[in-house]
């Protein structure tokens, strides 16, 4: 199978193994810019492992690999959510604890 611009690819290595991802641009003959429930990075293509679906998408479009990866079925995963700061936890733990008393 090809590695191409929208081939449906699972990562078989790092972090994000075993996670669905889009091929959204070619780099050069080794290296492919996947996004979806991986982290959006070059991978190498012995790291990859095509599936037999190719999405209909533009090169380089994020909202365009979400709703194509929602249209096939793909179950995303939430990201970009903020993370709290420890000091704003805080500061609503003490504001809890006042208005108890």
């Amino acid at each position: 199978m090809l590695l191409e611009v929208g081939r449906l690819v699972v990562k078989t290595a790092g972090r994000d193994a075993m996670e669905y991802g889009v091929i959204v641009e070619k780099i050069d003959d080794n290296y492919f810019l996947v996004d979806g429930n991986t982290r959006r990075k070059k991978v190498n293509k012995s790291h990859l492992e095509p599936v037999g679906k190719v999405l209909d998408i533009k090169k380089g479009t994020v909202e365009d690999v979400r709703a194509a990866l929602d249209g096939a079925g793909i179950e995303l995963k939430v990201r970009g959510e903020a993370r709290v700061a420890k000091s704003q936890v805080k500061a609503e733990s003490a504001d809890t604890k006042k208005s108890k008393k």
